[in-house]
């Protein structure tokens, strides 16, 4: 519930007024929405241009330094951006974040039109600056603070070497915007008006007694208000509360957990513990010395601070995630809290014998941070961003990741992720194939679950190429289809090259013998 019901409140401040009585109706839960995120991308770090849609499964392929990580980076920072907009009260939030006062002429102006206005007549709520100001607020901040803590560098550093600026063009849902990064600033150009259509209407004439309603749904009823030097003050409350139905009607699709794993996830886990003891070592030093720490991108600082910090409650696919410790690591990951320290200390369980993870295989410690994720921190719904998930993985435990990546989606997580890895692509091409075949078959005759498929449009996959002409790099849409699965036409390139170089040396090397 977004809002709730206030019987005979009080407003604090007004010391000659009182509103009998403000009633906020609750908005109806809906269910969760598909994800329709497309992005544009023009000269954004490596990426010269290039357009992107995600679906339940996103592949992105390529050469390295070719902006991979750049546009998975740029995903998980404008859900970062959106997710903490709607705080557990929202209706504190508004006045927190935004100088409404700056709206309140335009609501005068309202007032006085309600006025005149008869017993019965109605009269649509002005909301444009409403939206223009909370489009600002997120796109303008919040946005612009989650991609420099997220890649770790000033807005400047990301436009791409020789260009000016940079724009984005993002489509989410319903909602459209174009950004432009120019003169140090990133700023709104353009965005799609939206359907929000507010009206108020007098109900009693002779106490002022109006409702404020959206679709023949009644929100507000505010009852005897003396209009006198309160009337600002009541204005601004009102101010308040529409503002704050336009921003729930804004993100109550858009607001979705984001779960990133950067590459080096391994070296992180092993470092993230000596980091700690340097900043607590230097704790006391604070405001006398100059604190120096390494310096982070905020995808490895949430993934330093998600695993200080897991919860204690298990998540919904704790089962699954043992199930995947059982199959892959033939052990288990346990954290267990240092009494002397109170910091977490993760460590493989294999065999009844815990070690510690410096001492245990790559494949463990690469695979640590997903099952913790997916033990605690990853729910239907939540986006799962992996890069080279394949890392420090045998072809045969590549295919096991696929089958569980797998599972994962058919249970409503949305995953991207960044690879070099035929085998991997192989393998989800498989599960395409799969949903050809029968349930039935695809346990008898393949060992799968009747779960474990993928339709062909659950999948998009991106190549990153580069592009002569602008000397940059250029995403294009690689094909996927039920016949034939994910095009490996990138990787088939390069199989064939060293395929045809393999047959000159046997040739040259028989020929000298």
């Amino acid at each position: 519930m977004l809002f709730k019901e206030f019987d005979n409140m009080w407003l604090e401040g007004a010391s000659d007024m009182r509103l009998e009585k403000i009633t906020l109706r609750p908005i109806k839960a809906e269910k969760r929405k598909k994800i329709k995120l497309a992005i544009e991308e023009k000269n954004f770090g490596p990426i010269a241009s290039g357009n992107m849609m995600l679906k339940p499964l996103t592949l992105f392929v390529g050469p390295n330094n070719s902006g991979k990580s750049y546009a998975a980076m740029l995903v998980h920072s404008l859900f970062e951006s959106l997710t903490p907009a709607i705080p557990v009260s929202i209706i504190e939030h508004f006045p927190k974040h935004f100088n409404i006062r700056t709206l309140h002429k335009d609501f005068s102006e309202l007032w006085s039109k309600i006025d005149n206005m008869k017993e019965g007549e109605e009269l649509e709520i002005p909301l444009e600056k409403v939206i223009n100001k909370i489009f600002e607020e997120i796109y303008n901040k919040r946005l612009s603070n989650e991609v420099i803590r997220s890649y770790a560098c000033p807005l400047e550093d990301l436009v791409r070497v020789g260009k000016e600026s940079f724009s984005l063009k993002i489509t989410y849902n319903s909602y459209e915007i174009h950004l432009i990064y120019q003169k140090e600033k990133l700023e709104i150009k353009w965005y799609a008006r939206l359907n929000i259509k507010l009206k108020v209407k007098v109900l009693d004439q002779r106490d002022l007694r109006i409702e404020i309603s959206r679709d023949d749904e009644t929100f507000v009823t505010v009852e005897r208000w003396h209009i006198g030097e309160n009337k600002e003050y009541v204005s601004l409350q009102l101010i308040k509360w529409i503002s704050n139905l336009c921003l729930a009607n804004i993100f109550k699709s858009m607001a979705t957990p984001c779960c990133y794993l950067p590459a080096a996830r391994s070296g992180i886990l092993h470092g993230h513990k000596a980091l700690a003891a340097i900043i607590v070592k230097k704790a006391p030093f604070v405001g006398i010395e100059k604190l120096e720490i390494p310096k982070f991108s905020g995808v490895v600082s949430d993934l330093i601070s998600s695993i200080i910090t897991l919860p204690e409650e298990k998540g919904p696919f704790y089962s699954l995630a043992q199930e995947f410790e059982r199959e892959l690591l033939k052990g288990e990951i346990v954290v267990k809290t240092l009494d002397e320290y109170l910091y977490p200390e993760i460590r493989y369980n294999f065999q009844g014998t815990e070690i510690p993870l410096h001492r245990a295989s790559s494949t463990v410690s690469e695979l640590a941070p997903l099952t913790l994720y997916l033990k605690y921190m990853v729910k239907p719904g939540s986006i799962l961003i992996i890069e080279e998930p394949e890392a420090h993985l045998h072809p045969e435990n590549q295919r096991i990741l696929a089958k569980f990546l797998v599972k994962l989606i058919r249970k409503g997580v949305n995953i991207i992720i960044t690879t070099h890895s035929d085998y991997l692509i192989e393998q989800l091409s498989s599960f395409i194939l799969l949903s050809q075949v029968s349930p039935e078959k695809r346990v008898s005759k393949y060992g799968y679950t009747e779960e474990d498929f993928l339709n062909p449009d659950e999948v998009a996959a991106y190549v990153f190429n580069y592009d002569k002409q602008s000397d940059g790099y250029k995403i294009s849409e690689i094909e996927i289809t039920e016949e034939d699965g994910i095009s490996q036409k990138e990787h088939m390139r390069i199989i064939e090259a060293l395929y045809e170089e393999t047959l000159k040396l046997r040739k040259d090397v028989t020929s000298e013998t």
